[in-house]
C-alpha cells in the first residue's frame, strides 16, 4: 500500500504516468509549472483518499481511464486522473484481485531450516548454471549473494567490496547517461540529480540518499556474484558440494 511507501516512490510513478497519459492521448502538452502542479496535487490527493491502493495498480488505473475503459474525459486534469484511480478502485477485476489477496493474505507456516536451506541452495546452483550460459542474474542477484555471504563462501576484503562499490556506482552513472538520451523532457530533470548525487559520490565522497544507495548496494552485490561464480567455473569446482560443507552455517 502507498501509505507504507516514501512519498517519493508514489510521486515518480504518477509524475511517470500522468505524462505517458499525456503522449498516449496525444493531448496538447503543458507547461512545466502546471504540469508539475498536476502531479504534486495529484500525489497528495492519492495518498489523503486512496492510502490502501498498491503502487503498481496506479499506472494500470490510469492506462484504463485513457483507453476509455470507464467512459468519455474530457481533458486530463487532477479530477480526471482521480476518476480513472475511482473507477478502477470500483471496476470487478480490481474487486476479484482484492478477494483474492485476502485468500492469499492467510498465514502460512514458515519453511523449516533445512527448507529454507536447500531452496537457497538451489537458487546458487541455478545462477551458476544461468552464468555458465551467459545469461544476466541481476533478478535473483541480491539473494543468492546474501546466502553464499552467510554461509561464508563469498569471503572478500572491504578494500574489494568498496572497488566494488565503486565499480557499481561508475555502471549506474554510464546506464543513468543513456537513459537520459533515450527517455522524455519530463523524466531528464530526476534523471539528472540521480547522475548528479552518484558523480558527487565519486568525485566527492557525498552521501547519497536511501534509495540510490540501496540501488549501488544491489549492483555491488552483482557483481560480487559475478566474481565469485567466475571463480568457480575458472576452478572447475562443485558449488553444490561446497555450499553442503558450510550447511552449519546457515
Amino acid at each position: 500500500m502507498i501509505k507504507n511507501l516514501p512519498k517519493r516512490d508514489l510521486f515518480d510513478t504518477v509524475r511517470i504516468n500522468v505524462a505517458k497519459a499525456f503522449a498516449d492521448t496525444n493531448t496538447k502538452e503543458i507547461s512545466d509549472e502546471d504540469r508539475n502542479y498536476l502531479v504534486n496535487e495529484l500525489t497528495d490527493n492519492i495518498l489523503k483518499y486512496h492510502p490502501a491502493i498498491r503502487l503498481n495498480e496506479i499506472p494500470e488505473a490510469i492506462a484504463q481511464g485513457v483507453r476509455g475503459r470507464f467512459g468519455e474525459f474530457y481533458g486530463l486534469s487532477v479530477v480526471t486522473f482521480l476518476k480513472f484511480i475511482e473507477q478502477y478502485l470500483f471496476s470487478e477485476k480490481r474487486t476479484n484481485i482484492v478477494k483474492e489477496s485476502v485468500i492469499d493474505d492467510v498465514p502460512r507456516p514458515v519453511p523449516d531450516l533445512q527448507t529454507q536451506f536447500e531452496t537457497a541452495k538451489q537458487n546458487a546452483l541455478y545462477a551458476l548454471q544461468r552464468k555458465k550460459d551467459k545469461k544476466d542474474n541481476s533478478a535473483i542477484a541480491t539473494v543468492v549473494y546474501d546466502f553464499l555471504d552467510r554461509i561464508k563462501l563469498i569471503q572478500f576484503t572491504i578494500a574489494e567490496k568498496q572497488d566494488m562499490m565503486a565499480d557499481a556506482v561508475r555502471e549506474l552513472i554510464a546506464e543513468l547517461k543513456y537513459k537520459l538520451m533515450i527517455s522524455p523532457y519530463i523524466e531528464r530533470a530526476a534523471i539528472k540529480m540521480d547522475i548528479e548525487a552518484y558523480t558527487a559520490v565519486m568525485t566527492a565522497h557525498a552521501g547519497i540518499n536511501d534509495r540510490l544507495f540501496t540501488l549501488a548496494k544491489m549492483r555491488a552485490k552483482k557483481l560480487a556474484l559475478d566474481a565469485f561464480l567466475n571463480g568457480v567455473i575458472l576452478d572447475e569446482a562443485d558449488l553444490d558440494k561446497m555450499i553442503e560443507k558450510k550447511r552449519e552455517c546457515f
